[in-house]
């Protein structure tokens, strides 16, 4: 089982693999955890894992976190595009 310190080093290290992985743990404050996490990396990989999370979680709050994860990683990537398309 992963632990909330493990999340915490996958998130300074960018392992979003580790944290995509972390969403289908059995505990909800793990999940929740991780989703936060991947909202702050902002990777595009992890986009497909929270669109199914925030959909298809038992918990609430879970949910509630992999779409708030989701639309800051969208919204990174639009600033991203947008930055590029000003250069």
């Amino acid at each position: 089982m992963t632990q909330r310190k493990d999340i915490d080093t996958m998130r300074r290290k960018r392992d979003v693999d580790g944290l995509v992985a972390a969403l289908s743990d059995p505990a909800e404050n793990v999940r929740l955890t991780a989703a936060e996490a991947l909202g702050t990396v902002g990777d595009e990989r992890a986009l497909e894992a929270l669109v199914r999370l925030k959909f298809s979680d038992s918990d609430t709050g879970v949910r509630r976190a992999a779409s708030g994860a989701h639309a800051r990683v969208v919204g990174r990537l639009a600033d991203r595009k947008a930055a590029e398309g000003r250069t």
